[in-house]
């Protein structure tokens, strides 16, 4: 089965106002299909974030780029027979982060519980079964073994690696037909409607098989780790159990900073 990755998102496409680039070629590209932003709320912001934000500044920020309306207006540039093609799905850890402006115009999935994993494979009980005694054997056999010696000998190097094919094809029917049942709450992006419960399927091979990284801004902090001179080793430690004032104040911490100031001034 062949699989593409997205494309990546030019966020000029999606306004309607001043762009970041004053002459980006892509700004007038979309036209229909599926847009996904992750952390839309850092993204966009809310009310209380964007106070410092100008609506007649000369550049492009979240007051002027006019991104609300192309949320409003997108439907007229890819409707067929009354059904638009087009679909924004976004993600946030706090629904309040993006502003209602935006919020109001979508649903707000919410997941309330997860369930085990379970298998659709049918008949999979027998080697269910089998697995399980092997592997705790296995398991137990090992851990006695390495507790009394430290060589590696012919026997259990074929042991294992039969052990390794027996998870590996046991982990690969979990991973094609497994699926976990999630009990979700949707409710309106206004927030103030009736909170409907629903069932979601949620397929291993479908969700996970390569289809997104949750870590997608890791780049970002491995950069940003690499400019530093220092490493985790490099760090001062506590003397002892109780932080002195002086240690204290080496934290840069806005409450102790606060502390200071108020018995300063005492």
């Amino acid at each position: 089965m062949s699989s593409r990755h997205s494309y990546i998102l030019d966020f000029d496409t999606l306004r309607l106002g001043l762009k970041v680039l004053e002459d980006n070629e892509n700004a007038d590209n979309f036209e229909f299909g599926v847009i996904n932003i992750t952390e839309i709320g850092k993204e966009r912001g809310n009310v209380i974030e964007l106070a410092d934000k100008i609506k007649k500044a000369e550049t492009a920020n979240q007051k002027n780029d006019l991104f609300n309306s192309w949320l409003k207006m997108v439907r007229h540039s890819a409707t067929i027979d009354n059904f638009p093609f087009v679909r924004v799905v976004t993600d946030e850890q706090r629904p309040e982060s993006w502003g209602l402006d935006a919020r109001a115009l979508c649903e707000i999935v919410s997941i309330k519980k997860t369930s085990d994993i379970r298998l659709t494979m049918p008949f999979f009980a027998v080697e269910e079964m089998l697995y399980s005694v092997f592997w705790s054997k296995f398991v137990n056999l090992y851990l006695k073994y390495r507790y009394n010696r430290g060589d590696n000998t012919l026997t259990m190097h074929v042991l294992k690696m039969l052990t390794t094919k027996i998870v590996h094809y046991y982990t690969g029917i979990y991973n094609l037909f497994g699926y976990s049942l999630l009990n979700i709450q949707v409710e309106s992006g206004t927030q103030d409607g009736a909170i409907e419960e629903r069932k979601y399927f949620l397929s291993s091979k479908k969700i996970y098989s390569k289809r997104f990284s949750t870590d997608c801004f890791s780049d970002f902090f491995t950069e940003k780790s690499l400019r530093s001179k220092f490493g985790i080793d490099d760090l001062k430690e506590y003397a002892t159990e109780k932080a002195t004032l002086e240690e204290l104040q080496e934290q840069n911490s806005y409450f102790v900073n606060d502390l200071t100031k108020t018995f300063n001034k005492k």
